[in-house]
């Protein structure tokens, strides 16, 4: 697939990657290689292009370069993994702060796989001091929370994250607020369905509009200014 600007994925994309989780090993990759390029590395890139200049909009600091960190590498790294297959079979892209400690941040990102497809927004391994600065600053501006939060509901937004055996949670605290003290950390996901806007352009339109959704939530958290 060679195209100027995204055009959507490839009918070829999702069963590439269903292919590769039943045949993770280097021959086969290096056999279908093409493939890969066609149908998955070049529309992410695309991808990424197409969604850049909103992106920025949100936090001018994103990392948007479509061969850097915007895009995932196929090839995993197994040194500290149990699963020694090499290759990926969850593709994505993401857009992160450039800075350093970028993981102090939510990204927004959005993945495919075997299983489909899905996007969001939240943190990535957040340390347990982030996380309690951000109860903090719920708890101090719980009106802007609760307005960001809505937003997020609204547009189809879910909350994931692992959750405390034992969670020590505050009396009186509003649904929204308390499942920040019942998770180790927090990200928000929503499936999109691979139908016939997957397979076209309108896909970028979709993502947009989600991450736009999600902007609100995203400049609370990371304490930038309003948009």
């Amino acid at each position: 697939m060679v195209e100027d600007s995204f055009q959507g994925f490839s009918k070829k994309t999702l069963p590439f990657l269903k292919n590769l989780a039943k045949n993770n090993d280097k021959a086969w990759f290096e056999a279908h290689k093409q493939d890969y390029i066609d149908h998955v590395r070049t529309p992410l890139r695309l991808l990424v292009d197409a969604l850049a200049p909103d992106m920025l909009k949100i936090d001018p600091g994103f990392d948007t370069d479509p061969k850097g960190v915007a895009v995932s590498r196929i090839h995993k790294d197994v040194r500290f993994s149990k699963d020694k297959s090499p290759y990926r079979v969850r593709q994505w892209i993401a857009f992160r702060h450039r800075t350093e400690d970028w993981q102090t941040r939510p990204t927004f990102y959005m993945g495919i796989g075997p299983d489909g497809c899905r996007y969001g927004m939240g943190y990535y391994q957040a340390t347990p001091a982030v996380i309690k600065a951000v109860r903090a600053r719920i708890n101090a501006r719980q009106g802007a929370f609760m307005a960001a939060m809505k937003a997020m509901t609204k547009a189809g937004f879910l909350i994931q994250g692992d959750e405390y055996a034992r969670p020590k949670i505050p009396d009186g605290l509003p649904p929204d607020v308390l499942d920040w003290y019942r998770r180790k950390t927090v990200y928000f996901i929503q499936d999109i369905e691979t139908d016939d806007a997957f397979y076209s352009k309108s896909l970028v339109k979709k993502l947009k509009k989600g991450f736009m959704a999600a902007a609100p939530l995203y400049r609370f958290l990371a304490e930038l200014p309003p948009l």
